[in-house]
């Protein structure tokens, strides 16, 4: 597109090229360019967008940027754009809570890849139940995949930078920064779940990988992320990923600071969930479903007015935490309990919980099942039968190996060869010795 002169990049060309399909490269000259869409870029066949790198796509605040249109219950074509700036695109309100979201890009059917794409200041309208993906809604079909892409200061009523109904969502060494769930009340309400992803349906997968969701904002549920499965037949995967500072943002309500989810196979690992807050529930929020949680670190959330400062678990979900640090996590309001764990549901082994803190029960509300290998600091509120009580030695949570911040035990801690049967790499990715530490980090 283009004749090599950046006047002959206007979004008329654009359009033109779209219509036809295909591969989609910029001849604009050699210097970055802007071109404004006064009108939403309209696809409807196999396209690959490439900007080389080059090129922004502005909405100017006034008008969504792509649209790729199919069918709800269709696959197919594929829309794929990489290198590319998709900047403050402008969704409708149409009365149409499902039509209403992806300011930058909305997928109505089909299949999207993004791959290398900046997403900066989208936003869709706010409140609406159903309105979601500041920069990406999709919408039925197929799959939405993101790859080594950034979002910021996007916002929408829900998933402040990407919203996906009824379609698998994957992402893989992205970041998620600044974005906003700006909703209210939840689902069902005015929206606010999930500050950085939102994703609602049934059997569909989510897989987060290499991902970073760090200082989102929702008004709802899921400072971070928030995955329903309505039927308990969906799937959510995340791994070697950090979900840190992120907030539910009413003083006096909201649930799950850094992800909320609900009936779901959960697998998550080689991951930390850290310095999240919200009124119920700082960190990670399970509700149903079956939860394998291993090598992960949960430290440092806070409930600010109810219980569960670093897990709340909802509906007996089953599963395990397994070789899990569970520390410096905080229920502060005056009559909570629970600092570690709310609620009962999964069994622990080698997972090691310390420094949590609430004016109740600092530790758990419930004994846990436990398959040993336990350690707990200070003692008193017991998360199982006889964990060993001893104070860890831990130091501050930061950087010590691998893609996430992790909590390590001292050289003298009591945590050093107390497991059994722990995983053959520790979260950092470092191997683990046959009579291992328990927690996430193994110490030689």
């Amino acid at each position: 597109m283009g004749d090599g002169t950046p006047g002959s990049c206007t979004a008329a060309a654009l359009q033109a090229a779209a219509s036809g399909g295909g591969t989609i490269v910029f001849a604009c000259g050699p210097a970055p360019i802007t071109i404004p869409i006064a009108s939403t870029i309209e696809v409807t066949k196999e396209t690959v967008l490439d900007g080389g790198g080059l090129v922004t796509l502005s909405g100017g605040g006034g008008a969504r940027i792509l649209r790729l249109d199919s069918s709800y219950d269709r696959t197919t074509p594929r829309l794929t754009v990489q290198r590319l700036t998709f900047l403050d695109g402008a969704s409708p309100r149409t009365g149409d809570d499902t039509a209403d979201g992806g300011a930058a890009i909305y997928r109505n059917g089909g299949s999207l890849t993004v791959v290398d794409c900046t997403f900066q200041g989208n936003s869709a309208p706010a409140p609406g139940q159903d309105i979601a993906g500041g920069a990406i809604y999709g919408f039925g079909g197929g799959e939405t995949v993101i790859v080594g892409s950034t979002f910021t200061g996007n916002s929408a009523s829900n998933g402040g930078a990407v919203g996906s109904l009824n379609g698998d969502l994957t992402a893989v060494d992205a970041t998620f920064t600044g974005n906003a769930a700006a909703g209210t009340g939840g689902n069902p309400g005015q929206g606010g779940c999930g500050g950085a992803i939102y994703q609602d349906g049934t059997h569909e997968r989510t897989t987060l990988c290499g991902v970073t969701i760090n200082g989102n904002k929702a008004g709802g549920l899921g400072g971070g992320v928030f995955r329903v499965s309505n039927d308990a037949t969906g799937a959510f995967t995340l791994n070697a990923s950090t979900v840190d500072s992120n907030q539910v943002t009413p003083a006096g309500a909201g649930n799950a600071g850094g992800l909320y989810l609900q009936g779901l196979a959960l697998e998550i690992a080689n991951s930390t969930v850290s310095r999240n807050q919200a009124y119920y529930n700082g960190g990670l929020w399970i509700t149903g479903g079956a939860a394998r949680v291993v090598n992960t670190t949960i430290a440092g959330n806070t409930a600010t007015g109810s219980n569960g400062g670093g897990l709340w678990l909802s509906g007996t979900p089953s599963g395990f935490l397994l070789n899990c640090t569970i520390a410096n996590n905080r229920s502060t309001g005056s009559a909570t309990v629970a600092g570690a764990i709310f609620g009962s549901g999964l069994l622990l082994a080698n997972t090691l919980v310390a420094g949590n803190t609430a004016p109740y029960s600092i530790g758990c509300d419930q004994v846990h099942a436990s398959s040993g290998g336990n350690l707990q600091w200070p003692g008193g509120a017991p998360c199982t039968a006889s964990p060993l009580l001893a104070d860890p030695l831990l130091g501050a949570l930061g950087a010590s190996g691998g893609p996430t911040e992790t909590l390590v035990p001292g050289p003298a801690s009591p945590a050093r060869g107390l497991g059994r049967s722990c995983p053959p790499f520790d979260q950092r990715g470092q191997p683990r010795a046959g009579r291992c530490t328990v927690g996430a980090v193994e110490v030689p």
